[in-house]
C-alpha cells in the first residue's frame, strides 16, 4: 500500500491481479474436469465431483488461515506497526504447517468412511478413493498454496501472487495432459498433477513471503501465540465459510441429484459445478483483492478511503457477476461439451445452466460484502453471510423445492433462490453498517 499512488489506481492494481489469480485458482479444478471428461466420461466427472467436498476442506482451511493472517498484517501495517505485521505473517505460517499435519492424517484415515454419505455409490467409490488417497497424502501443498497467496496480497504483492497462480495453472495443464491423456493414469494421475502443481506454487511463494520488504518474519516471529491464533481464526472464519460453502453445497446437491435423477443427474451437476468453479473465483477475487486496501484504510482510520473502496468494490463485483452471466448464457451449449459430458448429458446440462445465468450478479454482491466485513474486522456480520448460505438457506431450498413437486428442476432452482435471499441479506447488513458509522 503506497501513499504516493492514487487510491483509484491502487484499487485496480490490487483487484485485477486478484481476480485473475482467483480465476486461475478455479481453473485447477476445470483443467482436471476437462481431461477427466475426455478420458473417463461421466463416471470420472461424477467421481471427482463426489470427492471434491473433502478437497475443498483443505482449500478452505488454507484460505481461512491465509486471509486471517493477511487482514492482521495489513491492519497492522496501516496502523504503522511493522513488528505486529511480521508476527502475523510468521504465526500464519506456523498455523498452516500445523493444519497440514492434522488434516492430512485425519482425512487419509476417514475418507473411505465418509464417501458413502457424500453420494458415492458402488460405481463411484473406487475412483473417488483413488483420487483422495493422493490428495490427503499431499495435503500440505493445497493448504500452503491457498494460504500463501493471501499473505502475498496482504503485504502489497498482488501481482506477485498472480504470477504464482499462473505458474501453478500452466504446470497443472501440462501435468494433466501428461498423466491423464498420455499415461492414462485416470483419477490418480489427475490428483498427482494437481498436487504437484500446487507444490510448485508453494516452492515459489514461500521464499517470497519469507523475504518480503514489508513484513518478512524473523525466526522469533514464527511462534504462534494463542491470542494471535484466535484473531486469525476469527477473521478467517468468514472466508472459510465462503470457501467451504462450495463443499457443503456440492455435497447436498450431489445427494439430491442422486435422489431425483441418479448418476446421470450427478454428472449434470458436475458440469454446473465446473462452470461455477470457473466463474465464482472471478467474483470472489474482487473482495479478496480489495481486502488489503480496506484493512489498511481501516487500520489507518481513513473513512473517506473506506467509503470509496466500498463503492468501487460493489460496482466491480456486481459487474463481474453480470459478465459471468453473459458468458454462461452464450456458452450454455458449448460448456458441457468442453467438460467432456456424454451426448445424453449435454442437453440436460445446457438447460440447467439457465439457473446459473440469473444468479451471478447477486452472488457477486454477497461475496464482496462478506469480504468487506471480514476486512474491517466485523467478523460476526461476515460469518452470518458466509455460513447462512450453506448451512441454512441453500439446504432449505434444496429440500423444499424438489419435495414441493419440482423434482430435479427444484434441485437446480435452489441456487438462484439462495442467491436472491443471500444477496438481499448482504445489502441489508451493509446498509445498516453504513448507517451506524455515520
Amino acid at each position: 500500500m503506497r501513499q504516493d499512488r492514487p487510491l483509484e489506481r491502487q484499487f485496480f492494481h490490487f483487484v485485477l491481479p486478484s481476480m485473475a489469480s482467483q480465476l486461475l485458482c478455479g481453473f485447477f479444478v476445470v483443467v482436471d474436469g476437462f481431461f477427466i471428461g475426455r478420458n473417463m466420461g461421466d463416471v470420472g466427472l461424477a467421481a471427482i465431483n463426489v470427492a471434491w467436498p473433502l478437497v475443498q476442506v483443505l482449500l478452505a482451511v488454507g484460505l481461512a488461515l491465509g486471509v486471517g493472517g493477511s487482514v492482521c498484517a495489513a491492519t497492522a501495517l496501516g496502523a504503522g506497526d511493522a513488528a505486529a505485521a511480521r508476527r502475523a505473517v510468521g504465526g500464519t505460517l506456523t498455523a498452516l504447517a500445523l493444519a497440514s499435519a492434522v488434516l492430512s492424517v485425519s482425512l487419509y484415515v476417514l475418507h473411505p468412511l465418509l464417501l458413502p454419505y457424500m453420494g458415492a455409490d458402488e460405481s463411484l467409490m473406487q475412483p473417488a478413493c483413488e483420487y483422495l488417497r493422493v490428495v490427503c497424502a499431499l495435503a500440505f501443498t493445497q493448504i500452503f498454496a491457498n494460504g500463501l497467496v493471501p499473505l502475498l496480497r496482504g503485504t502489497g504483492r498482488s501481482v506477485t501472487a498472480m504470477v504464482v497462480m499462473v505458474f501453478g495453472l500452466l504446470a497443472n495443464i501440462f501435468l494433466d495432459w501428461l498423466f491423464i491423456e498420455r499415461f492414462q493414469w485416470g483419477l490418480w494421475g489427475a490428483a498427482v498433477a494437481t498436487m504437484a502443481a500446487q507444490g510448485g506454487c508453494v516452492a515459489l511463494a514461500l521464499p517470497l513471503v519469507l523475504t518480503g520488504r514489508t513484513a518478512a518474519p524473523r525466526a522469533g516471529d514464527l511462534r504462534l501465540s494463542g491470542m494471535l491464533l484466535r484473531q486469525i481464526l476469527r477473521l478467517g472464519a468468514s472466508p472459510f465459510g465462503l470457501s467451504l460453502s462450495t463443499s457443503i453445497v456440492l455435497l447436498l446437491n450431489n445427494i439430491q441429484a442422486q435422489r431425483y435423477g441418479g448418476t446421470a443427474a450427478v454428472a449434470v451437476y458436475a458440469i454446473l459445478s465446473y462452470v461455477t468453479g470457473s466463474f465464482l473465483p472471478l467474483m470472489t477475487g474482487v473482495g479478496d483483492g480489495a481486502q488489503p486496501l480496506v484493512s489498511y484504510a481501516n487500520g489507518a482510520r481513513d473513512f473517506t478511503a473506506l467509503a470509496h473502496l466500498r463503492r468501487k468494490g460493489l460496482a466491480t463485483a456486481v459487474g463481474a457477476g453480470l459478465v459471468c452471466s453473459l458468458l454462461c448464457l452464450a456458452g450454455r451449449e458449448m460448456l458441457p461439451v468442453l467438460f467432456g459430458a456424454g451426448k445424453d448429458t449435454v442437453p440436460a446440462a445446457a438447460g440447467a445452466l439457465w439457473y446459473l445465468v440469473v444468479s451471478y450478479p447477486l452472488v457477486g454482491l454477497a461475496r464482496f460484502v462478506c469480504s468487506y466485513f471480514c476486512a474491517v474486522s466485523q467478523a460476526r456480520a461476515a460469518a452470518l453471510l458466509a455460513y447462512g448460505e450453506p448451512l441454512v438457506i441453500q439446504p432449505f431450498f434444496l429440500f423444499l423445492l424438489p419435495a414441493a413437486g419440482l423434482g430435479l428442476q427444484g434441485v437446480w432452482a435452489a441456487y438462484p433462490a439462495t442467491a436472491l435471499v443471500i444477496g438481499a441479506a448482504a445489502a441489508g447488513l451493509l446498509r445498516r453498517s453504513i448507517a451506524q458509522d455515520r
